[in-house]
């Protein structure tokens, strides 16, 4: 990332993200992009393994939306204006474009969604909207108009239209974006982007970061509380007074005796990471790798290791990691949990890191921590998320 003078990683985070947008012009350089030509991104619509939309309107209020695979004849005989065609978590689909992201390696990893790719014809758009999560919106050919609003407008949907459109839009910026520039646009910030009436293609990379609503992150915590313990507790009313029982109120001291049985489950700081592990990981079920049909023991995992390959994550595998108050690692992938016993740290946090890789494992000298260490890299290999690949 190319940031302007008196402007960096450190500073944006403290003056802009999550707060407002803001325009990096001549911000990245779209030739090193890992993105492949037009032609090849319009076809992964082919795959219907792909997520993919077409998004056509007429004057501006019809609109019509259509969900992928498409045939290529169809995409041949689409008119000359007026269409976009998006195509949802490129970088799952090709990995190479994972390194779209090291731009923003000042970003946890496991806040990443998706790469999301438009491709549009002139006057191409889908509609004003609202994100509810950050996202970068890298030029990468041709020019799209954005047009901004406030966040202070309120977001009522139209009823009319096959996609949550807003009902009202009230601009209050405008700017033209040519390749190599870059948008930020925080949660909830309304954007209507249009591809202008250039005679190229235009296409944007969309990087999006996700953010698991708090609803889920409760739900998810409770449970790992609740299975910690060999019965789940129940409501008690000790010290119950006549008075509560006056006209089916559920009245204060009710209320009390319920808060004081949550906070009384064990280990809620853990189980609320655990909680944010699990659902920052998760991916699409039609994503996830398969599982090999052959994996491969320790030691020939080890071998192999010690011959100089890498360990990585495999297309389609998110990972994160945290470490407990018993020195131990715990190794989420895809939403799942890998303990990993003490000495471990460098190589989940090698595997969860921006280039999710490992060069070598830094395991545990002691001969039961590196036993157990390749015991669960062994079971991600045969689950198909981690691979090996050659320096």
């Amino acid at each position: 990332m190319r940031w302007p003078s008196g402007l960096d990683a450190r500073r944006f985070l403290a003056r802009h993200w999550q707060r407002r947008p803001l325009l990096l012009r001549d911000a990245v350089d779209p030739a090193e992009l890992p993105l492949p030509d037009d032609d090849a991104l319009a076809g992964l619509a082919l795959s219907p393994e792909v997520e993919s939309r077409l998004v056509r309107q007429r004057r501006g209020e019809h609109w019509h939306l259509d969900h992928g695979p498409f045939s290529a004849s169809r995409l041949q005989r689409l008119p000359r204006r007026d269409w976009t065609l998006l195509l949802q978590d490129v970088d799952s689909h090709l990995p190479e474009t994972r390194g779209i992201f090291d731009l923003l390696a000042f970003i946890a990893p496991w806040r990443r969604e998706d790469l999301m790719i438009s491709l549009a014809a002139p006057g191409g758009t889908v509609g004003a909207h609202v994100d509810q999560y950050d996202v970068f919106l890298l030029q990468v050919r041709g020019r799209r108009e954005w047009r901004i609003g406030s966040r202070e407008t309120p977001v009522d949907l139209r009823e009319d239209t096959p996609l949550a459109l807003l009902a009202r839009f009230e601009e209050t910026d405008r700017w033209i974006l040519d390749p190599g520039d870059v948008l930020y646009l925080p949660p909830g910030v309304p954007h209507y982007g249009i591809a202008v009436a250039d005679s190229s293609l235009c296409v944007t990379a969309s990087l999006g970061f996700r953010a698991p609503e708090v609803g889920e992150l409760a739900a998810v915590a409770i449970e790992a509380q609740l299975a910690s313990l060999p019965t789940a507790p129940r409501y008690s009313d000790t010290g119950l007074v006549p008075g509560e029982a006056h006209d089916g109120e559920i009245g204060t001291a009710a209320i009390a005796r319920l808060e004081r049985l949550v906070e009384a489950l064990p280990e809620r700081r853990l189980a609320l990471a655990r909680a944010l592990a699990r659902l920052a990981t998760e991916v699409k079920p039609w994503l996830a790798p398969e599982r090999r049909r052959r994996g491969l023991g320790a030691a020939a995992l080890s071998r192999r290791l010690a011959r100089g390959e890498l360990l990585c994550l495999a297309p389609g595998a998110r990972a994160a990691w945290l470490k407990t108050q018993h020195g131990t690692t715990e190794l989420y992938v895809n939403g799942r949990c890998w303990p990993l016993p003490p000495g471990c740290r460098r190589l989940a946090a090698a595997l969860a890191g921006p280039v999710g890789a490992a060069s070598l494992p830094q395991l545990p000298r002691r001969s039961f921590a590196q036993a157990a260490a390749l015991a669960a890299l062994s079971e991600l290999y045969r689950e198909g998320l981690l691979a090996l690949r050659r320096r």
